[in-house]
């Protein structure tokens, strides 16, 4: 199998990750499982729970994968420093705004009705302020109210965009031994708690990157078979483990970096040689962002009752994931109809 980590194989991790993501949320506590009469057999209840609270590494993987993804494209460019490297997170972070924008206005035109507006944000020029903060994706960030709290992770999104560029330098300067630097440093420096909770495993993606860890790694003496059950083995394990309630208080920020690594080297070589499982993947990793930024409101608000009506778990899993899919299929299929629309009113008017 090629070991380069390729776009496609970050699209493959992603379309996983947001499996894991709707999974966590629909299943996340005792108290929702057993209020909405969810079915999990045969799984015991505490096997069910671990699997489902195991879901929330998806923010891991994703923060990971985009800071590989930013550091690479950073080091295609030869020669470019600091300035140049800012100029392509500009225009990644508009990307990432534009697709929000068109999320938060989505909802905020189909269910304008289930939300009190005055009410979230305020009234006059402070509550307009508050309105544009969370449709930029800024709420998180300026501590201002938001229309669903899984937008926080706009937060950790608009952070690995522009703390990449910084990481890389110093990447660049310290290679692997940067490591122990991040290691280290919630135990010099008192870090606001997102950014302990996800600072290590983005710095991960930086090195991962730059010291070409994926490319460099050498299993393929080994029979297929042979690394996909000690893959098996030590996914199971390391559920296990980061489940535990002491580890997952006091480690998981050091713990989520090393398993975001070995999620995405080990999804690859699970699943990236499959013809049509792989496809069906990095379809979903297109629309993974979208699906992350709806989901909330389809079971939560809007379909809660519908979604959760199928009782079975494996049930309710898919039908959410396939309202999610078919909206964000169709939000996409608008926006391009929109690009397409004002291309040819530029071409027409020779812009």
């Amino acid at each position: 199998m090629n070991k380069t980590f390729t776009k496609e194989d970050t699209l493959l991790v992603k379309g996983i990750a947001i499996l894991f993501m709707l999974f966590y949320h629909l299943f996340e506590t005792y108290e929702r499982v057993n209020s909405l009469g969810v079915i999990y057999a045969p799984l015991s209840e505490n096997a069910f729970l671990m699997i489902s609270g195991f879901g929330n590494i998806c923010v891991a993987i994703f923060a990971f994968l985009s800071a590989y993804g930013i550091s690479k494209k950073l080091m295609s460019l030869e020669g470019a420093g600091l300035r140049a490297w800012y100029k392509v997170s500009a225009k990644r972070y508009l990307k990432l705004l534009v697709g929000f924008l068109c999320i938060y206005a989505s909802v905020t035109l189909l269910w304008f009705y289930k939300f009190d507006y005055v009410k979230l944000y305020g009234k006059g020029w402070q509550g307009a302020l508050c309105g544009l903060l969370d449709a930029s994706g800024l709420a998180q960030v300026a501590g201002t109210p938001t229309l669903c709290e899984t937008w926080w992770y706009m937060e950790i999104a608009i952070i690995i965009i522009f703390i990449t560029p910084i990481l890389l330098k110093v990447v660049k300067s310290m290679g692997n031994y940067s490591i122990i630097v991040g290691v280290l440093l919630p135990l010099i420096v008192e870090l606001p708690f997102d950014f302990k909770r996800y600072y290590f495993v983005i710095l991960l993606g930086v090195v991962a990157a730059h010291e070409e860890w994926f490319e460099r790694a050498s299993f393929d003496r080994f029979p297929r078979w042979a690394r996909i059950i000690v893959g098996i083995v030590l996914l199971a394990a390391l559920v296990v483990i980061r489940q535990n309630y002491f580890v997952y208080n006091n480690f998981a920020y050091l713990l989520d970096g090393a398993i975001a690594v070995f999620f995405a080297w080990f999804m690859k070589e699970l699943f990236g040689g499959i013809t049509g499982v792989k496809q069906a993947l990095r379809f979903l990793g297109k629309h993974s962002m979208n699906i992350y930024f709806i989901h909330s409101f389809i079971y939560m608000i809007i379909y809660q009752e519908f979604i959760y009506s199928f009782r079975h778990a494996g049930l309710i899993f898919l039908v959410l994931l396939a309202v999610c899919l078919v909206y964000s299929i169709c939000l996409e299929g608008i926006k391009n109809s929109i690009i397409r629309i004002i291309r040819r009113k530029d071409a027409g008017t020779g812009k």
